[in-house]
């Protein structure tokens, strides 16, 4: 068995940590993709470096496609982006004071 599987199979014991708990940020596409890796692995028993590419694969044209509408509505919209920033930096220059 590989250690994909190895590791797989131990998160389906009760009292594995959850993957929420690998100190990610819950939107990072790490956890999203480890989540479906799991859930395929649920429903089938069986992993394979294809299904794995190919959850992989699927996940980077969501980012590239969420990518290029947050590349658009910034050409779109500069000042909502501008207002954004200056409320961020405004907040951090605060808390350091």
């Amino acid at each position: 068995m590989s250690r994909v599987h190895d590791a797989l199979r131990r998160l389906e014991h009760d009292g594995a940590l959850p993957l929420s708990c690998a100190g990610l940020n819950s939107e990072h596409w790490l956890l999203a993709f480890l989540e479906d890796l799991l859930g395929q692995f649920r429903a089938s028993g069986d992993i394979n470096f294809e299904a794995v590419q190919r959850l992989l694969q699927h996940h980077q044209q969501a980012f590239l496609k969420d990518l290029e509408t947050a590349r658009r509505m910034y050409r779109t919209y500069p000042g909502l982006f501008q207002q954004e920033r200056n409320r961020h930096y405004n907040k951090s220059k605060s808390a350091q004071a």
